[in-house]
């Protein structure tokens, strides 16, 4: 095998606490990806874009993998998955002052929802979304949605639980940290993946890489 075949390259976008370009080694979802292919004895490149252009990048066969994304129908027609990197839960934060409960999608109905650009939020924002239930006002940058939500120009914001508590942990004081909560009930709990092009010559051989990799670096962890 040729040395330039023993390299991957691998875009990223900004999703901290798990993945970040100023977190130490790219945050801790990074580097597990990055040690899963280098345990196979693959060199690692790296770079960070908006997730949606790092999407684009991948599924044509620009960068050869992008990680970590949540399977739908959608992108499995243009993707291959990786086994499961993570698991993660996505929920509704909401205003305390605003008190809000659900338990259907048609408990949604007429809200203002703040979401993020090129993220699949799970299979019942994605359907209300499409049929409008409700709306949802995307915008590339996460940690605006949660200003949104304090200053009331949305009534809630979706998002994973961790990311969206350390996004309001490193923006907001006490005070304002104090007015905003989550709800119990989870919109989706979701496995996470590394992601190659079909597109891409090596697909299955770099999945396939990546997954024995990726066992190998979960034994030590054990």
């Amino acid at each position: 095998m040729l040395e330039s075949d023993k390299t991957v390259t691998i875009a990223l976008g900004e999703w901290p606490p798990f993945i970040g370009a100023k977190l130490p080694g790219f945050g801790a979802i990074s580097r597990i990806v990055i040690s899963s292919f280098e345990a196979q004895g693959y060199q690692v490149s790296i770079g960070f874009f908006p997730w949606k252009r790092s999407f684009e990048l991948t599924r044509m066969g620009d960068w050869d993998a992008t990680a970590v994304w949540i399977r739908n129908p959608e992108r499995a027609r243009a993707f291959v998955y990786s086994d499961a990197v993570m698991v993660a839960t996505q929920v509704l934060f909401y205003r305390k002052d605003n008190p809000f409960d659900w338990k259907s999608l048609e408990d949604l109905e007429r809200y203002i929802i703040g979401g993020s650009t090129g993220y699949y939020h799970g299979e019942i924002i994605d359907q209300g979304e499409k049929t409008g239930v409700f709306t949802l006002e995307r915008i590339p940058d996460e940690a605006a949605n949660f200003k949104k939500l304090l200053i009331g120009r949305v009534d809630l914001v979706v998002a994973n639980k961790d990311v969206g508590y350390y996004l309001m942990n490193q923006m907001f004081d006490a005070e304002q940290l104090s007015k905003i909560t989550h709800h119990r009930k989870p919109l989706e709990t979701a496995t996470y993946h590394l992601i190659i092009g079909k597109k891409n010559v090596r697909s299955q051989e770099l999945v396939t890489t990546f997954n024995l990799g990726l066992a190998q670096v979960r034994s030590q962890l054990n």
